[in-house]
Order: structure tokens, then C-alpha cells, then sequence
């Protein structure tokens, strides 16, 4: 196993993302002395946790053992990202993606005043499973609405572009941002107020 590359490959894209050794190991449930030994080559990542590695860096699991056909295209992504609430979801979502971040936020500015001011815990959820806005979209409860964005990965970078779609995803439907067609946004609206999420009078 001494020619693997792992180590090198999980040091170099966990700079490409900003992130520390110990931030690193916290969105993947471990201690940063264990990432500290993969990067110094002392020890390797089990094989359990391979895939979900791959995941965050936007990487297959040959570019993360350093395997690589030479002519390979390249790939082009969506990565999906979704700040929710863990009380709003299927717990089974989390096989379809990667938490990003953790964080308690006060949920302000509902239209259900019976909740206003009240706390939450929320997640910042990644995944480049395509469709992931519809695999969302099937785990949600009832009457709930997240919003998010996704960006497009071409060989393991950001593309600027106007490419990304941005989403509402609501109990009934995947609604895009921005979209031109004003019935579909009068719908999109319509859905939004059903849920009580907005005023019914949104003209």
C-alpha cells in the first residue's frame, strides 16, 4: 500500500476547500489525529468511509487513489446544497448526501406565528446524486419548504456560468429560482401560501 496516494489527495483538495484538518474530520465523524496520520501517509481511511470522502471532494474513487486512464473526460456535476432542518426530514436523506455543517438558527420570519422565535437545528446537506432536489423532495414531512442551490463541477472545479439552478422544494413540486414564465411563478406562489409559508396576498 506504500504507492497509494490517498493521503496526498485528501491533504490537497481539503486545502482546495478551505478547510482545516479538524474541520475535515468533524463533517466526517472523526478525530483530526486520524486525519492528520492519512495525510502523513502513517494510515488510511476505512474502506466504509472511502465513498463518502470521494463525495465531498467531488472526486471518483480512482482520482482519490491517484488511479487515472490518462484520457479520461472530463466530468461534469451538479453538487447540490441545502440548509434544513433535521425535524423537517427523513433522517434517510443523509444516505444521499454529505453534511457540510451543523449549526442552531431561530426560525424568524414564518407565517406560522406559533413557531416564530422558536430554535432549530439545521444542516448544511452537499450531494452530486443527480436529481437530488426530487430525492429531497420525497423525504420531506409535510408542509415543509427548503430552499438551495446547486453548482456546476467540471473535473473537480467550479464552473461560473449561468448554468446553476437554483430550488424551492416544497411538499408537491421542485420549484426553480428566477424562473421567466409568470404563471409558473404565480403557481410556485400559490403552493408557497397553501403552505402558509408567505402571505396569500403575494401580487
Amino acid at each position: 500500500m506504500s504507492n497509494l496516494m490517498i493521503g496526498e489527495k485528501i491533504k490537497a483538495k481539503r486545502r482546495e476547500l478551505n478547510l482545516t484538518q479538524e474541520e475535515l474530520a468533524s463533517i466526517l465523524g472523526l478525530t483530526k489525529a486520524a486525519v492528520c496520520k492519512w495525510e502523513k501517509s502513517e494510515s488510511y481511511p476505512d474502506i466504509t468511509i472511502l465513498p463518502q470522502i470521494a463525495q465531498l471532494f467531488n472526486i471518483t474513487m480512482d482520482e482519490l487513489f491517484g488511479y487515472s486512464l490518462g484520457c479520461e473526460p472530463l466530468r461534469i456535476v451538479n453538487q447540490y446544497n441545502f440548509g434544513l432542518s433535521l425535524d423537517s426530514v427523513d433522517r434517510r436523506i443523509l444516505d444521499h448526501g454529505t453534511v457540510k455543517s451543523c449549526s442552531i438558527c431561530r426560525c424568524d420570519g414564518l407565517t406560522d406565528k406559533s413557531v416564530e422565535g422558536a430554535w432549530e437545528v439545521r444542516v448544511h446537506l452537499v450531494s452530486t446524486e443527480e436529481n437530488f432536489p426530487y430525492i429531497l423532495q420525497n423525504h420531506l414531512k409535510q408542509g415543509i419548504l427548503v430552499d438551495g442551490y446547486s453548482v456546476r463541477i467540471v473535473g473537480g472545479k467550479v464552473v461560473e456560468d449561468d448554468n446553476p439552478d437554483k430550488h424551492y422544494v416544497c411538499s408537491e413540486k421542485v420549484w426553480e429560482y428566477n424562473h421567466k414564465d409568470s404563471k409558473y411563478v404565480r403557481k410556485m406562489l400559490k403552493e408557497q401560501a397553501d403552505m402558509g409559508l408567505i402571505e396569500e396576498d403575494y401580487d
